[in-house]
């Protein structure tokens, strides 16, 4: 039998800085939160480094306790800004749209915590997140969930200065005294003792443009989340390196060994010996990454034709001869599937 590898749950400092904001702004004492918490401060001075998800859950519940402000989690989710998302932040502020920085969120989740994962669910004109855990995780206090829908809907409107809201949020555990708060904050319905906690959007909400975009810096700031997630998750540095020039060159007709080595100033041979030395053979590495990313977009609605453009494939012929390779059925019948999954009421 099979045995999930369970990861270590951690969250990026990065995020404490949103949690340490509102604490400023309530006048509470900071080093008496740490300090309740049993937290030692000083891993505050790098903000690249993480911290276990019991050390945050810690000086969270002591926040909280001491702030004594029943909404911690939504009032919190209130001074979100683009650091406070680390290096994700960043690159959502330079994407053009909202929904090209909901992809990025999405892709590159990980750089500020594996805690909450998020789930995008297609709907008639909707997009519906749902928010889980990993099995593995230790119990969270509403605060958690309360702080990152907050927290989303926040960031939304200050990358596009536009009020965005949703068209319904919901969460799993019961009614509290009065939801009044909710409403203020997320300007729409709120309801409670759900199957799910979720947050729901009219589709056409992310075609609203981002202020000020900027595709040079998003570009040097995705290969620097790519780097960065593949130093987190343990990939070996050629195959990281080699996937790097995979996804940068992915339109590419002519996208070979022979042309990453040169890029890579190595010659075709050591560059294989050092994939060998790292269990990775090139071609099952590039038709990996093609076939990931083709059920995605596929899933994301693009066309067969966009997408064989996107991935490099010559003709929409060859993309669906080589999807049905990979997964057993056509593009058609993929996406097919993967929409009757999301419909409401159906997963």
């Amino acid at each position: 039998m099979k045995i999930e590898k369970k990861h270590p749950i951690t969250v990026s400092v990065s995020v404490l800085s949103q949690l340490l904001r509102y604490l400023a702004y309530l006048e509470v004492d900071i080093d008496e939160v740490f300090r309740m918490a049993g937290v030692d401060p000083n891993f505050l001075k790098n903000p690249d480094a993480r911290i276990p998800i019991e050390t945050y859950i810690a000086i969270e519940d002591e926040a909280v306790r001491i702030s004594n402000d029943p909404y911690f989690g939504l009032h919190m989710g209130e001074f979100a800004e683009p650091g406070s998302w680390s290096i994700l932040g960043y690159m959502m502020m330079n994407c053009r749209t909202l929904s090209e920085a909901a992809e990025k969120s999405a892709r590159y989740s990980n750089i500020i915590g594996n805690l909450i994962q998020a789930r995008a669910v297609l709907g008639w004109g909707t997009v519906k997140v749902v928010l889980s855990t990993p099995k593995h995780a230790p119990v969270l206090s509403r605060h958690c969930f309360e702080s990152t829908l907050s927290s989303t809907v926040r960031m939304g409107r200050n990358l596009t200065g536009k009020q965005i809201d949703p068209l319904e949020v919901g969460f799993s555990y019961p009614n509290p005294a009065s939801i009044a708060e909710y409403e203020r904050v997320f300007r729409s319905p709120v309801y409670f003792d759900q199957k799910q906690t979720y947050i729901i959007y009219d589709i056409n909400a992310g075609k609203t443009p981002v202020l000020q975009p900027n595709p040079k810096l998003l570009e040097q700031f995705e290969n620097y989340a790519r780097e960065y997630l593949a130093e987190l998750e343990g990939i070996d540095k050629t195959t990281r390196v080699v996937t790097r020039h995979i996804l940068a060159n992915l339109d590419s007709s002519n996208l070979t060994l022979n042309r990453i080595a040169k890029e890579m100033s190595m010659s075709v041979r050591t560059l294989q010996n050092h994939l060998k030395s790292e269990g990775v053979v090139f071609r099952e590495l590039l038709e990996n990454t093609r076939e990931r990313l083709a059920k995605k977009y596929l899933r994301e609605n693009y066309t067969v034709e966009d997408i064989t453009y996107l991935l490099g494939f010559s003709e929409p012929s060859v993309f669906r001869k080589a999807f049905k390779k990979w997964s057993g059925s056509t593009p058609r019948e993929y996406r097919e599937k993967a929409l009757t999954r999301n419909l409401p009421g159906m997963s």
